[in-house]
């Protein structure tokens, strides 16, 4: 008989394979999120007092907008964290931020461009480890047949470089120390 993971999924939809649900504004979940776009960082505290979310993702573009993510206080978790180097690793350890690996993101690319986002990951992720950067893995949902299980985010996880503990970390423990930092759970 299979175990059932703990988890939390930070950016998806209410299921029951999750014991916490993270979801963008207006979605069914437990906390509310919100994902600022590279193109609107300037006015990113309108969105955030206009919103009120619960967690504030920024998605990453470049070196230079992945930089101002990383520096912003609003802003919690870098989504799509590459390019990285290792210079904005230290920043993102020092200033207490997270990466997010939303498997929706690179499951939707297709051939040389998945290879070419899947390689910028790996050396991502070795970097996160290297300085110590919390990851967590997302499922990115936004509807019931793009849910994804725990234990399919973890084999993603583990395809993607991670150790197999690391990876179910980053479903659980990761997500769970984070939320509890901000007295949501």
């Amino acid at each position: 008989m299979l175990r059932k993971y703990s988890a939390i999924d930070l950016r998806g939809i209410r299921n029951d394979h999750y014991d916490h649900v993270v979801g963008l504004v207006g979605d069914d979940c437990d906390f509310t999120a919100v994902m600022i776009m590279p193109d609107h960082l300037r006015g990113i505290k309108d969105i955030i007092s206009n919103k009120r979310p619960d967690v504030v993702f920024a998605q990453g573009k470049d070196l230079s907008t992945n930089r101002k993510i990383i520096e912003s206080s609003e802003v919690d978790i870098l989504s799509r964290p590459y390019p990285i180097d290792d210079t904005l690793a230290k920043m993102a350890q020092r200033n207490d931020k997270c990466f997010e690996i939303c498997a929706r993101d690179i499951i939707r690319l297709k051939g040389y461009i998945k290879a070419r986002a899947m390689q910028s990951l790996a050396k991502t992720i070795e970097l996160a480890v290297k300085r110590d950067v919390r990851i967590v893995i997302t499922s990115g949902a936004r509807d019931r047949l793009e849910v994804l299980t725990p234990r399919e985010l973890v084999a993603f996880g583990v395809v993607l470089g991670f150790e197999y503990t690391r990876a179910k970390g980053a479903i659980s423990n990761v997500p769970r120390a984070f939320l509890s930092e901000r007295g949501l759970l």
